[in-house]
């Protein structure tokens, strides 16, 4: 066999599963600012225990390295150099996320400063700036930032519509609950945990890490200034470097132990596979099977109400002087699969009623047969509207959303509209499973090996596939590749097949599992080979490939799965599957 030795890249290879994220317990380290303190304490005692973090940088004060500075956000403290910042990034493996321009108050009524906000307030083409020009800043440098933290938790209605042109999600600061985050959580409003040496001892924070792992819910905490020698002055929002340590010792023990995933914020989000839904943008209108019976309040707009990553285009709903609803296009659905469906909504106004979500379900020959109220917004906000959908019986074939404008004084905009499926059913196989010992319940034995036994090793604590969750394998990244051999499979050049794996990737830093199926001649000497494809999304998931020979000389086959090295992943893999089509 021929052992694949490169390293991969995080080329976002198209998996045939979903990629959505699903119910599960974990933590995000988030900084604040892009202090030097990021740099040279946070980053390198995390990487100490494989783990990253979030960093929230203010574009105008990287490079200020020296105190006193005119940073507004403190000017005693010093800030990373934007060669740091492209370090954290891309040495560091950590995220970047916008905290503005200048770090400016918002929306002028933050509790955390009010005095220094009132002083200061912001026209929202000041405010479109501090945004833009952020991520213009953090583009220039290679940075791509999809996440947002507004500036003393300082924003309303107005410059939340505002930074969901911009950005993908907005983390709170200081907010009232801090508490974890439900899934499937709120785009807009991520609840977080402020960490800090007066207030927050390492027992707090991990009783709020326990917290998260006993209830399912996504942890994000709130970091500063991180020191060796931390103010106890409150208002200089310092942690200590030692503390911070115990911290990210205990995340890890809980991350082995397969109890929690440590991710950044944008990896937290729930995502997903392929839109089942077209037009989802509404950058055609309501076109492309999107239907309205209300055409003169149910309307396409183009006036930049939208939400990141197109916001030019969305749908305008004015309530009439009856119930108006918007139509999805019709898309079929699996009955034993669930769906995750998002939206953007800008409630602008509201007097009275809702902007209402349901679903109506269909037979396969189009007929309807039931629906399901999933969701409302009464009051003026604006949101990532998040809920899940499973069909309510096996003679549902097919759905569609149903968007529903009823009561008064009601303007909304609609966009980014996402269906997209959780789970991926697959029909049992009418043929046997090609390769042995496919759910490991032997262990790495029956014709599979490893070239890595202390890294690569069978595991019998349930983490493995829900059809069959006792044994597995867990792997677990070392300096070098390592690799898991399956048995060879004899197989016909002229035919095709379907393989198929369960990943559970408990943390990842770079990297990715990746796939690659050896092939032999009929003496077993091996001839060639071919790289399939790579998983590198934080989560469980089932991974769907099909396989055919290279040529006339492939006799035999086996699947070679490789962990590519200085990775920092921890992973489950389970139920191999290997079936002729």
């Amino acid at each position: 066999m021929a052992v694949l030795f490169v390293t991969f890249a995080n080329t976002g290879q198209s998996l045939a599963a979903s990629q959505s994220v699903s119910p599960a317990p974990r933590v995000s380290f988030t900084f604040d600012d892009g202090l030097a303190s990021a740099y040279t304490q946070a980053a390198p005692t995390l990487a100490k225990y494989g783990l990253t973090g979030t960093d929230y940088v203010i574009t105008n004060c990287v490079g200020m390295t020296k105190a006193p500075n005119k940073c507004r956000a403190n000017t005693d403290t010093t800030y990373m150099t934007w060669a740091q910042v492209q370090a954290m990034q891309n040495s560091y493996g950590w995220e970047i996320g916008s905290h503005t321009v200048d770090h400016q108050c918002l929306a002028s009524n933050s509790k955390i400063d009010p005095d220094d906000c009132q002083k200061n307030t912001l026209t929202m083409a000041q405010v479109d700036q501090e945004l833009s020009g952020s991520k213009s800043a953090l583009a220039s440098h290679g940075i791509n930032a999809t996440d947002f933290a507004p500036p003393y938790g300082d924003y309303n209605n107005s410059v939340l519509a505002e930074i969901a042109k911009y950005y993908g999600s907005m983390r709170n600061f200081k907010n009232a609950a801090a508490t974890p985050n439900v899934w499937p959580y709120s785009d807009y409003y991520l609840q977080d945990f402020v960490v800090q040496e007066t207030t927050t001892p390492v027992a707090s924070v991990e009783a709020q890490i326990d917290k998260a792992i006993a209830a399912n819910q996504w942890l994000v905490l709130t970091f500063h200034d991180i020191a060796s020698n931390p103010s106890k002055d409150p208002d200089d929002y310092q942690y200590g470097t030692a503390e911070l340590d115990q911290i990210a010792a205990y995340v890890k023990t809980k991350v082995q132990a397969g109890l929690i995933q440590s991710v950044h914020v944008n990896q937290g989000l729930v995502t997903g596979g392929a839109n089942l839904l077209s037009n989802s943008s509404f950058n055609d209108g309501i076109a492309d099977g999107w239907t309205t019976d209300a055409p003169t309040t149910v309307t396409k707009d183009s006036l930049n109400n939208g939400s990141y990553p197109d916001p030019s285009n969305s749908v305008k709903l004015v309530s009439g002087a009856s119930t108006g609803h918007l139509f999805s296009p019709v898309v079929s659905v699996d009955p034993n699969t669930s769906y995750m469906l998002k939206s953007f909504l800008n409630v602008k106004a509201i007097t009275s009623g809702e902007v209402g979500f349901y679903i109506d379900e269909y037979d396969v020959n189009g007929n309807w047969i039931s629906g399901q109220y999933k969701a409302g917004e009464k009051s003026s906000f604006v949101e990532s509207m998040n809920f899940g959908y499973k069909p309510t019986s096996l003679s549902v074939a097919k759905a569609s959303l149903q968007v529903i404008v009823a009561g008064s004084g009601i303007t909304a905009y609609l966009d980014n509209c996402q269906w997209y499926a959780l789970t991926t059913s697959t029909p049992a196989p009418t043929q046997p499973n090609l390769v042995a010992n496919g759910t490991f319940d032997d262990g790495v034995a029956d014709g599979w090996t490893t070239d890595a036994p202390a890294t690569i090793v069978s595991d019998s604590t349930s983490k493995g596939s829900p059809q069959n969750p006792q044994n597995s394998v867990r792997v677990t990244a070392s300096a070098n590749n390592t690799h898991l051999f399956s048995p060879k499979v004899a197989v016909d050049s002229t035919k095709s097949y379907s393989l198929s794996a369960y990943v559970n990737l408990i943390q990842i830093a770079t990297g990715e599992i990746g796939f690659y199926v050896d092939e032999y001649d009929a003496s077993g000497n091996w001839i060639s080979g071919q790289y399939i494809t790579g998983y590198h999304t934080l989560g469980a998931s089932t991974i769907n490939f099909s396989y055919k020979p290279s040529s006339a000389n492939v006799k035999y086959a086996s699947l070679q799965i490789i962990v590519v090295g200085n990775s920092s992943i921890v992973a489950y893999i389970d139920n191999i599957t290997w079936y002729l089509l």
